[in-house]
């Protein structure tokens, strides 16, 4: 599979249809007709946080792995978490993360049970971060709730991860328990559950660590206040001051929005939401669909591109079939998975 996907008849045809895909989703040749002439200089600094976000993905990426006993350096995570990002706008539910436990696995040699449970992790619990705290935020804005409760509940929304698996509960495992045999049969299922008990205990073992928690929690809050700077920049481009607080609300529930929709890039449900969301906070209704329109210009562009160029690089440098250390890397793996399953 490595030597299959190096060869660039394989790979520059993918990397271009992605990268055409991500432009159509842009509707980049519109730019000129719904911005008009927007200020440049925001707009430049809110691409350029693109660069902060993907550094911010790979060190989250990297602690989380070393808290797992298989570190991987920062700069390796950083176009393997890039393209993770494209591909999981481009497949529903998140699939691509698939591909990102493998290249884990055959690049660096970390085992599928921990490449899952931090991919999970990132996935899951940093959607649930952004729901709660877009719905913590938004109310708090609009229904005027005073900034400490709202502080508290933020705090509260940070350490549930943790408060739940303390409490001995195992969301993945606990599914990989209920009577579905008979949709894949009976050996798969049992097979499945039993990797999901892994997964479920080493995420376990991650989030009731205080100080990878606290460190998951602040780097997720920066990637989102990257976010939400990048749409208050947008909207500063254009003459209108958006409220970071507003800001942060919709974004958030816009976002989410287009995950549940389970379409690529949220396919126009993150739009019309964070559209409408702008005017429910002031924002003119002929200037909210512009922002929104700018804010795929400056985000959702750029960072497919990166993820694009991220998997061209990443598929010229998969490790070849003979590379000792690799090979190494990835026999201590099995050996672990093994370990675990025959406990």
């Amino acid at each position: 599979m490595r030597r299959w996907l190096r060869r660039p008849v394989v790979w520059v045809p993918i990397s271009a249809v992605l990268l055409a895909f991500v432009a159509w989703r842009s509707r980049i040749w519109e730019a000129g007709a719904v911005l008009g002439s927007p200020q440049p200089a925001p707009l430049v600094v809110a691409v350029l946080l693109n660069g902060a976000i993907a550094v911010l993905w790979a060190i989250r990426s990297s602690d989380l792995l070393g808290a797992t006993g298989h570190p991987v350096g920062i700069g390796p995570l950083v176009p393997m978490t890039a393209f993770a990002n494209t591909i999981n706008n481009l497949t529903p539910g998140s699939a691509g993360e698939v591909f990102r436990a493998w290249l884990l696995r055959a690049s660096h040699g970390v085992p599928y049970a921990a490449g899952s449970a931090v991919i999970v992790i990132e996935r899951v619990v940093a959607l649930g971060y952004m729901a709660a705290s877009a719905a913590v935020i938004w109310f708090g804005y609009t229904l005027g709730i005073p900034a400490a409760v709202q502080l508290v509940l933020l705090v509260l929304v940070a350490a549930s991860p943790g408060i739940v698996y303390a409490l001995g509960i195992r969301p993945a495992g606990a599914f990989g328990r209920l009577p579905l045999g008979g949709l894949v049969g009976p050996e798969r299922w049992v097979r499945a559950g039993s990797v999901l008990s892994r997964v479920d205990g080493t995420i376990a073992g991650l989030l009731t660590r205080p100080r990878h928690l606290v460190v998951f929690a602040l780097t997720t809050a920066l990637i989102f206040t990257c976010y939400t700077a990048q749409l208050c920049l947008v909207a500063a481009s254009v003459g209108i001051t958006l409220d970071p607080l507003a800001a942060w609300g919709a974004l958030g529930l816009a976002t989410i929005a287009g995950v549940l929709s389970l379409l690529p890039f949220g396919l126009g449900a993150t739009d019309v939401v964070m559209a409408a969301l702008l005017v429910a906070v002031g924002v003119p209704a002929s200037a909210a669909g512009p922002i929104t329109f700018g804010y795929r210009l400056v985000a959702t562009l750029p960072l497919g591109i990166m993820g694009t160029l991220s998997y061209a690089w990443l598929s010229v440098r998969l490790p070849s079939g003979g590379s000792r250390a690799v090979m190494e890397a990835v026999s201590a793996g099995m050996a672990d998975e093994q370990a675990d399953e025959a406990s």
